[in-house]
């Protein structure tokens, strides 16, 4: 799971759900086309989904992340979100986690990138 946040104080996107077709999400299943599915919004209950974006919150918070930050995480049987990573400078390509989540927020690219660049420039 990805949590894509934007903004300054930091806006949750969509969760993104990360599905490797072999079990393992590796170097091999990000970039070898067809291997992955990305479901955006992440298929979740709301209660899950929302203990993700909280606990992808805190994290930012913890580190004083502002403008755009990215936090990956595993979800156990229970529901409960454990954060793997927390990316400070997460991918702005077409098929890179951020821009997945921005587009199931109805967000374009330029729209994105626009946010991003507004959040940084309102500190000047």
């Amino acid at each position: 799971m990805a949590a894509a946040l934007i903004g300054t104080p930091s806006e949750p996107l969509p969760l993104v759900e990360i599905v490797s077709k072999s079990g393992v999400y590796d170097y091999a299943a990000r970039y070898t086309a067809g291997v992955t599915e990305y479901f955006a919004p992440a298929r979740l209950s709301d209660e899950v989904a929302e203990a993700c974006a909280t606990v992808a919150g805190r994290a930012a918070r913890a580190l004083r992340l502002r403008d755009v930050t990215r936090v990956d995480a595993m979800i156990d049987g229970d529901g409960t979100p454990w954060v793997l990573e927390v990316n400070v400078s997460p991918g702005m390509t077409e098929t890179s986690l951020l821009p997945i989540a921005a587009h199931a927020a109805g967000m374009g690219l330029a729209q994105l990138c626009d946010s991003v660049l507004q959040a940084a420039l309102s500190r000047a």
